[in-house]
């Protein structure tokens, strides 16, 4: 017996999820076991893995997938999700912030430029392009 599957034999709320390490639709779907029932389509979890310190983000492609229970492969555990909202909104305000520097930036660029024009009125009103009227 696949020992990696009992969990499926001992509990209704064991629940089988594809899931994918890279993008894309033809990317391979390896199969996950979870007891969290809020796992859904689309979300990111963290998942066991033998590489690297032993868990690695993948997304979710399909839930409550059927478990074959006579292939010797090896299901690993989904350790958690990973929750974007407070990623994003964090993003987002950083974008905001740099948008705002850039602006600022801009600003203090124009009033040095304007400032070193004022030093220089004479030399600009010489010119045959000049007109303040």
């Amino acid at each position: 017996m696949n020992y990696s599957k009992a969990i499926f034999l001992i509990s209704n709320e064991a629940r089988a999820i594809l899931a994918t390490y890279e993008t894309g639709d033809t990317a391979s779907r390896t199969l996950f076991k979870t007891l969290d029932p809020g796992i859904a389509v689309g979300d990111y979890v963290v998942v066991e893995t033998c590489t690297r310190h032993h868990m690695t983000v993948c997304k979710v492609v399909e839930t409550d997938v059927d478990v074959d229970f006579d292939d010797s492969d090896e299901i690993k555990w989904i350790i958690g999700t990973v929750r974007r909202e407070n990623f994003d909104a964090l993003k987002a305000q950083e974008a905001d912030a740099i948008a705002k520097i850039r602006s600022a930036e801009k600003r203090k660029r124009r009033n040095e430029l304007r400032e070193a024009l004022v030093a220089d009125t004479e030399e600009l009103k010489a010119l045959p392009i000049y007109s303040n009227e």
